[in-house]
Order: C-alpha cells, then sequence, then structure tokens
C-alpha cells in the first residue's frame, strides 16, 4: 500500500508539472497592463450616438433602397409584433435551439428570428406603411416585461449561448434607443437594474462549454499532444503567446459567446454609469486581447477548420465596436498594443487579407486544429474561395467583405485609404443577394456605420459653433460687428430663400395669348443628367419620352430650398418620369405617368380619385396631365383643370407640393421634349 501511495504521489508530482497551473482571468490580467484602458472613470452623461436626429438621417438614407427579409415581411404579415412577443417571453422556459433552415423558409419562432424582426423594426420600421419610420416599441416591450417580472435568466446547457447573443444584442440595440423609447424614469431604473444583474453573471460551468471546442481543448481532441494554454498552437514546438508569472489554461468560453459577454458589460457599465461592471468589462477584454497572436490572428476563431474564415469575421465586428465604445471616450482604440506585441489596427490589417482565394499560413495552421468546424473540414480553406462549402453561412458570398468594411468604416476610413476609396456604398447596397443574414443575422444588433457617421455629422456641425466661439474670442469687436453683418445676411438670405419657395410653391397661372389661354413660363428649369429613354408615341401624343435629370429653381437643386420640406424635395434631384407631350385639336397639355415610384405613394391613388370627380383630360388615371395651352372658350377644358386643382390643394401639406411643383415643370419639360426629342 505505501508502494502504490509513494508511486501515486510521483505521478501527481509529474503530472502537476505536465501543464500549466490553472488560474482565474482575473489573475492573468494582472500580468500585463494597457496604459490606455486602465482606470477610465465613466462620464456622467454617456452615450454611443450623440444626437438621435443624426443617427436617423443616415439609417434611412442607408436603408431605402434595400429589400425586406423574407422572415420580416411574414412576420408583418402574420402579427409578429405579438408572435415575437409572446415567443420570447418563455425565454426561460426554452432551450435556445435555431436550424438553419430559419434564413430558408422564412417564419420560424426562434431567437434568430424574433431578434432579427426586432432589430429590422428598429432600424426602419414596418414597410408595410406607406412611409415607414423607425419603430422601437418591440424593444420597449421586451426590457419592460424582462425588467419587471425578473425574466431572462441564465440556464445551463445551449440556452447559455442564447443568453449571452441575446442579452449582448438588446444592450446593443438599449445603447442607442435609452433617451428615446419613452421610459419614464422609474421604468428606466427598473430597466437598468435588470440590465446590471444579468450582466454580473458569470460565464457558465466549462464541464458544459468544453464540449463546444472552445479555449479548452478537451483531452479527447488533443490526438498531437497540442499545447492547452490560453493560446491554441498549430504544432507542440510552438512558444506561448503570452508568458506571464504564470501560464494560463483556459477554463472559459473564448469565441463569441465572451465577445458578447465583453461587449454587455461594457456597454451597460457605460449607460447606467455602474463603474464596478464596466472594470468587468475590462478585464474580459484584455483577456480577449491575448488571444491575438504576432500575426495578428484572433486565435479562437482560427482554430475552426473550413469555419475559420466564417468566423474571424467576427473579430471585425466585434472589435469595431469596442473601437466605437472607445472613441466615445477619447481614445483610440486602434493604436493600443496587445500583450502578443502588434497593435490592434494590425491585427485588423491581416483580417483583411483572408478573404481570398489564397488563405494565409497564419490562419491554416490554426484552422488545421478542426475544433467546431460544423463539417467543414480545414482542407476547405485549400480550394478556390467559389469551391468551399457555404451550407448557408454567407461568408463566401457577395457583399460579406463590403459588408465588414461598413462595420470597421472607421478603421478603413483612417488606415486604409486603398479600401475606403475602391468602397462603392450605392453599388454594394444594390448588389447584396443574401441580405437577412448580411444586415441582420446572429450578434449584429448595432449599424456601426451608422453610429459613425450619425457622431460625424454632429461633431462636424458643432465643431463649426466652436470654431466660431474662438474666432469671437480673438477679436470680441469685430467679430460682434461680423456676426451683426453675417446675421443680417443671412437674414435676407433666409428671406429671399423663403421668397423664392414661396414663389416655387406657387401655383402657375395661365395667361391670355390672343384667343389662347397659355400657362406662363417660370424659373423652374429641367436638367437632363441621362440622355431620355424614346417611348414610341401613341394618340394624342407629340412627344413621349421617359426623362432623367433634375428640377432646379434660380439654378438651385430644390430640396435646399426648405429643410423641413426636404423628404418630399429629394424627390426633384434624382428625378425619373415617363412624360408625353399631348395635342388634342386646339388643346396642348403635358402628361407625367405617376405610377411609377417614388411618386405612386404620394399621388396615385388620390389622382384616380380626382379623374373621378373632375373627368380626365386625354390620358388615363395614371397620368397627372397639366394643361399647357386651349382655346379661351373651352369651358370643359378648362373647368376640368380648375376642379383638379381645387381637389388637389385641399390634400395634405405634401400632396399640394409636390402637385404645385409638378405643374409648375410642365413649361420646361414641354421645352425639353420639344428641343431635344
Amino acid at each position: 500500500m505505501k508502494f502504490l501511495i509513494l508511486i501515486f504521489i510521483i505521478f501527481f508530482n509529474i503530472s502537476a508539472f505536465s501543464y500549466e497551473k490553472l488560474i482565474d482571468r482575473n489573475e492573468l490580467v494582472q500580468h500585463f497592463s494597457i496604459e490606455e484602458i486602465e482606470n477610465i472613470k465613466i462620464p456622467k452623461n454617456w452615450s454611443l450616438v450623440k444626437d438621435i436626429k443624426y443617427y436617423d438621417e443616415v439609417i434611412q438614407d442607408h436603408y431605402k433602397d434595400m429589400g425586406t427579409p423574407k422572415i420580416v415581411r411574414e412576420f408583418q404579415a402574420n402579427n409578429g409584433d405579438q408572435l415575437c412577443f409572446d415567443h420570447l417571453k418563455k425565454f426561460d422556459s426554452i432551450i435556445y435551439k435555431t436550424s438553419r433552415e430559419a434564413f430558408k423558409m422564412g417564419t420560424s419562432l426562434d431567437w434568430d428570428s424574433c431578434i432579427m424582426y426586432a432589430k429590422f423594426r428598429q432600424f426602419f420600421g414596418n414597410t408595410l406603411k406607406k412611409i415607414p419610420d423607425r419603430n422601437t416599441d418591440l424593444l420597449k416591450n421586451y426590457l419592460l416585461y424582462y425588467s419587471s417580472t425578473d425574466s431572462f435568466k441564465l440556464q445551463q446547457g445551449d440556452n447559455h449561448y442564447s443568453y449571452w447573443k441575446t442579452l449582448s444584442m438588446l444592450a446593443q440595440m438599449y445603447s442607442i434607443e435609452k433617451d428615446h423609447l419613452g421610459l419614464s424614469d422609474k421604468e428606466i431604473k427598473m430597466i437598468n437594474e435588470w440590465f446590471i444583474s444579468r450582466a454580473t453573471v458569470d460565464l457558465m460551468d466549462i464541464k458544459l462549454q468544453a464540449k463546444r471546442g472552445r479555449c479548452k481543448i478537451p483531452k479527447e481532441y488533443d490526438e498531437e499532444d497540442v499545447l492547452r494554454t490560453a493560446k491554441i498552437y498549430a504544432t507542440k514546438n510552438a512558444e506561448p503567446i503570452f508568458q506571464g508569472k504564470t501560464k494560463y489554461r483556459g477554463t472559459d468560453d473564448c469565441g463569441t459567446i465572451s465577445n458578447a459577454h465583453t461587449v454587455t458589460r461594457l456597454l451597460i457599465g457605460l449607460i447606467t454609469n455602474n463603474q464596478e461592471l464596466f472594470d468587468k468589462g475590462i478585464i474580459d477584454l484584455k483577456y480577449l486581447m491575448t488571444f491575438i497572436d504576432k500575426d495578428g490572428v484572433y486565435v479562437p476563431y482560427a482554430y475552426r477548420g473550413g469555419l475559420a474564415i466564417s468566423y474571424s469575421r467576427e473579430f471585425l465586428f466585434y472589435f469595431s465596436v469596442f473601437a466605437e465604445i472607445f472613441h466615445t471616450l477619447d481614445i483610440n482604440f486602434y493604436e493600443i498594443t496587445v500583450p502578443s506585441g502588434i497593435k490592434i489596427k494590425d491585427a485588423f490589417d491581416f483580417h483583411y487579407t483572408i478573404w481570398d482565394d489564397i488563405v494565409p499560413n497564419e490562419i491554416i495552421k490554426y484552422a488545421k486544429l478542426n475544433f467546431g468546424n460544423k463539417k467543414h473540414d480545414w482542407t476547405e480553406l485549400l480550394k478556390p474561395k467559389k469551391e468551399r462549402k457555404t451550407d448557408g453561412l454567407g461568408v463566401y458570398l457577395p457583399g460579406w467583405k463590403e459588408t465588414m468594411i461598413r462595420q470597421s468604416i472607421r478603421y478603413v476610413q483612417t488606415y486604409r485609404n486603398d479600401l475606403f476609396l475602391n468602397f462603392d456604398d450605392q453599388l454594394y447596397r444594390k448588389s447584396l443577394g443574401y441580405r437577412e443574414q448580411n444586415l441582420f443575422g446572429a450578434n449584429h444588433a448595432l449599424n456601426l456605420h451608422a453610429v459613425i457617421r450619425a457622431n460625424e455629422r454632429y461633431e462636424g456641425y458643432y465643431k463649426n459653433i466652436e470654431d466660431e466661439k474662438q474666432l469671437v474670442a480673438l477679436n470680441q469687436k469685430r467679430l460682434k460687428e461680423n456676426a451683426k453683418k453675417l446675421k443680417m445676411e443671412k437674414q435676407l438670405q433666409l428671406e429671399d430663400q423663403m421668397e423664392k419657395f414661396n414663389e416655387l410653391i406657387s401655383l402657375s397661372k395661365y395667361i391670355k395669348e390672343d384667343q389662347f389661354l397659355i400657362i406662363d413660363n417660370n424659373q423652374l428649369n429641367f436638367i437632363a443628367t441621362q440622355n431620355p429613354i424614346i417611348n414610341d408615341n401613341k394618340e394624342f401624343e407629340l412627344k413621349s419620352a421617359r426623362i432623367r435629370g433634375k428640377l432646379v429653381y434660380f439654378n438651385q437643386n430644390l430640396k435646399y430650398f426648405n429643410p423641413d420640406k426636404s423628404n418630399i424635395l429629394y424627390h426633384f434631384d434624382k428625378l425619373e418620369f415617363k412624360t408625353a407631350v399631348i395635342k388634342d385639336g386646339n388643346t396642348e397639355a403635358v402628361g407625367f405617368f405617376i405610377s411609377d415610384p417614388p411618386f405612386d405613394k404620394y399621388l396615385l391613388d388620390i389622382n384616380k380619385k380626382i379623374v373621378e370627380k373632375c373627368g380626365r383630360l386625354i390620358k388615363s388615371n395614371k397620368w397627372l396631365v397639366i394643361l399647357t395651352k386651349t382655346n379661351v372658350n373651352n369651358k370643359k377644358i378648362i373647368n376640368q383643370q380648375k376642379c383638379n386643382r381645387k381637389n388637389y390643394l385641399q390634400e395634405g401639406e405634401e400632396i399640394q407640393l409636390l402637385y404645385k411643383i409638378i405643374s409648375k415643370s410642365a413649361t420646361t419639360v414641354r421645352n425639353y421634349l420639344e428641343n431635344n426629342l
């Protein structure tokens, strides 16, 4: 027995020195410091977006050209708000389960689909409306339910994944919308406390996490005796990436969950002004930084076999979120040096080399480990990009690289001018084929492009104000005089602008010339930007074409005349109309086909009703026909036009404005068609 005990002691001592000592991540990160993010004090009134008005502008501009995901369309058609709200209320009793078919077959009551739906509503609104607007009611309902019922608790098993993933996305959405949800102080306090309690809990038991093939490599997979430290090595002779007083052998997740976990703690700490939670987020972030190797590879994503590229793109998203968080704290996250000796910007630079046919060896060496590959063996990465498996993951489909450029646009604009100058945002939006996952898939609940651009607009606006203040300080008297002069000039400009705007929206007058009534000329001009598309002339049509260009008034674009009406006026800056010069006896007119976007949603239904009431002038009720010349005795035609005008002027401001501008453009459109076709 003594002999056996002695052997056991010897064996135990040998084993103890065979592997690194297990230590807590808090102890690990004490072995190195990152000066830029140590000891940050949370600002009292922190916000991710400085002014929601600018964010709304960017969001609406971006999504106006995009289609609606199938899942969202089906939810909207089937009372999706209530379906998802009822489903998500059951979080504590449902195990997370999402099938790939959720993105192919339409509506499915799972977390991805419902959170995607909530995100789409937040970003864009209800597309079933004629004029969609951003809608945060669903997000508000989720937060009020969870916080008022003490719901949404961390459980063991697969639900752990959905807990951090969903909590992270709710935190991301809340970071934008907190002050704009119409919450009372009591409700904000209740939601804040709920977020803090949910973000404070630790990651789950590693005994279950180890099965997922994360940082800690299960022994049964360790066939080549790969060293099991927080760093995963490609060969057994590799040097550890991080060496401190004690090496670290991973005991919890270091992939998507830890990224979501870290984002949640940082954001909620800042939103709720909770210093303790924010500091925990800093520790989490330092821990994540230890997984960036000297070549810029984010190791926990790179060892996913044939999915190494698919997962590695998430590095760009999450670390871009970190960059925007620290940008609000006046810290350039990209210049931070990580424990392996490189800067964050170097890791970003590396991750933009992984999208082409030849995958860098720096990733291949980790991909060979094949952990969590979901039947995508690492050898997939040796094939040309188009021949690799996709299985609906989307990473090899058109638009992914461009999507990540948009998400990390601050890095690209600052450090990669070659990518930035060659990036056509408008072309990218129109070329997206797999919109559902690109825009609203798992983990992405922040539109970083909109955040960045909105803050740039805000900062630019207030920078101009600050510059003016500094000039005033240099010479108070001179600048006061200049300010007074400038104020007068601005007032005159404003008065002139408003006078021109009032002239613009005044109804065109008919003047008598010989025995005819003729519409008066004005300063509204049509300028072609593309060649017209000639149509076959039909009955009564002298000239017919689809014209493309813009309307200007006194050589100025209409959208600049009145900011309050910009939502209508901007339609005339990129104008496309099917038009015709029409003649029937002594009657001449110009027809505008209003059954095409964008004017169909404003004018078509109204025009049909008015034509039914007043009668039609030559063309069908899909045309808005403006009389330009007729015999003074032609009472029927004249009365028809008077009736048209009267009824249009009884509609709302926006309809009136559209009618007046289109009416006023009849002369210039007629001249263009007659002189250019």
